[in-house]
């Protein structure tokens, strides 16, 4: 970053020189100390570069979506893009945010307070539904993606990401504190990435990741224990039902399902070799996944049975929340669509 100083001393010198050559006229030396000025000035200002409008931001690539209230939705994805609506959908507004880096992940603790984290280990927090959001954490020279955020109130959250990139926060994000785990990390392998952090209705977090990483902490993230794991592939997602139902899901379209807290796990046989990027429960119970190559799959609440779906635009769908019982709205390669159940679109 150039000095604030710089600009007088390249003036005090500029002046030197005339009085060596008296050739040098006044407006020229103004002229250099107004650009030198203006470059410091830009660059200062260049250390928060906010993501650039885009007339059609809702049909870029995006990565998460989460329904904050009835009507209204956020989304984010690609160089920063925010979009937000507040009417069931049907239009989109990008939201004013402090970074360009792509971001992965957003979670809201109620109508107006949310987190979204991404690329860059940034963090980023609205106070008003997500029109308008801060940066709270930014950490480039890391080369490590946050996957995902989770808060327990609007003070206390989690932040995870790649090779095992762990924070907390105990005052909404002023602070973000890093923490190591080394119960969480293998001799062989190392830390995984955490892709996914998530809490049950009995006041229980987990987490899963790369490599089949499992993890569960009963004090609210103070100390992690790793879990058996079922599987050696990567999760991306994981979804605790209404009934404390753990199913994780990721590579090449696992989905396992645990009823007892880990204890023991069976895998939903679907036949679809797709990966599963993001799994919900629905109102119905039933349960609801997007994967990579436009599939879709549902099964029923227990996982007694699955159905498999396939779009005929073969679009990449990457996260998924409900609208109503029967329609959906999923982001994903190529923005917002409203599907039903089925995975097609309805609009």
């Amino acid at each position: 970053m150039i000095k604030p100083n710089y600009a007088i001393h390249v003036l005090d010198n500029t002046v030197k020189g005339r009085k060596r050559f008296q050739k040098i006229p006044l407006i020229l030396i103004v002229f250099i100390f107004f650009c030198v000025f203006e470059w410091t000035w830009a660059e200062d200002k260049s250390e928060i570069l906010y993501a650039v409008p885009q007339p059609l931001a809702e049909k870029s690539l995006l990565l998460d979506i989460v329904k904050t209230t009835d009507a209204n939705f956020v989304a984010v994805g690609e160089r920063g893009h925010i979009i937000y609506s507040t009417d069931d959908g049907r239009t989109w507004k990008q939201a004013t945010v402090p970074t360009r880096s792509t971001l992965t992940s957003v979670f809201f603790i109620n109508g107006k307070r949310g987190w979204a984290v991404g690329h860059d280990a940034i963090i980023l927090t609205t106070f008003d539904g997500g029109q308008s959001w801060a940066r709270q954490f930014f950490a480039p020279e890391k080369e490590q993606p946050f996957m995902d955020v989770w808060f327990h109130t609007t003070q206390y959250g989690i932040a995870v990401g790649a090779y095992g990139m762990y924070l907390d926060t105990t005052d909404g994000g002023d602070t973000w504190n890093e923490k190591y785990f080394e119960t969480l990390d293998d001799p062989d392998f190392g830390l995984p990435h955490f892709n996914a952090i998530t809490f049950t209705n009995e006041q229980v977090l987990y987490m899963a990741g790369e490599a089949g990483f499992l993890a569960r902490s009963n004090n609210m993230g103070e100390s992690w224990s790793a879990l058996d794991r079922p599987y050696n592939g990567s999760y991306f997602n994981l979804l605790i039902t209404k009934n404390n139902m753990m199913v994780p899901s990721g590579l090449r379209g696992n989905i396992w399902l645990s009823e007892d807290q880990s204890a023991t796990w069976r895998k939903l046989e679907t036949g679809n070799v797709s990966s599963v990027n993001c799994g919900i429960q629905l109102s119905s119970g039933d349960m609801f996944f997007v994967c990579m190559d436009g599939v879709t799959v549902i099964c029923k609440k227990n996982g007694s049975s699955c159905k498999v779906n396939l779009r005929s635009d073969r679009m990449a769908l990457s996260s998924v929340a409900e609208l109503t019982p029967h329609h959906l709205i999923a982001v994903g390669e190529k923005g917002v669509f409203h599907i039903g159940l089925d995975g097609k679109n309805i609009r």
